[in-house]
């Protein structure tokens, strides 16, 4: 067995993952934290804050067109991962808190078509 395929053996995740660099709010209780959101996918995101998070705690991230409660599933030092009480999509929220992120998709997806263009 390769290291990818014990990597793909043992990841859990559902949902495709973009790597984005966004602030956002935390709210745990009556407690509000900015955080960063490194990555985010239909199902869930990653988080860093210097203080660290508590695995089990239920929350809330807010951002630009996201508000949604969420549970943190695992923590290390200061990164966590959290699961969203439902779906959401991903590009939607990358494009509503990153500067310039419409601009990278509409050059992903022209990439795309060219590539499935017949050449002559």
């Amino acid at each position: 067995m390769t290291i990818t395929d014990l990597a793909a053996r043992f990841d859990r995740r559902r949902h495709p993952r973009f790597v984005t660099a966004f602030e956002a709010d935390l709210m745990e209780g009556e407690e509000c934290r900015k955080v960063i959101v490194g990555d985010v996918s239909a199902g869930g995101c990653l988080l860093e804050h210097r203080l660290g998070f508590r695995i089990g705690n239920t929350v809330r991230l807010r951002a630009k067109d996201l508000d949604m409660e969420a549970r943190i599933m695992w923590s290390r030092g200061d990164l966590c991962g959290m699961r969203f009480a439902q779906s959401v999509d991903p590009w939607q929220v990358i494009r509503a808190n990153v500067d310039g992120a419409a601009r990278l998709e509409d050059m992903i997806n022209e990439g795309a078509r060219l590539r499935l263009e017949p050449t002559r």
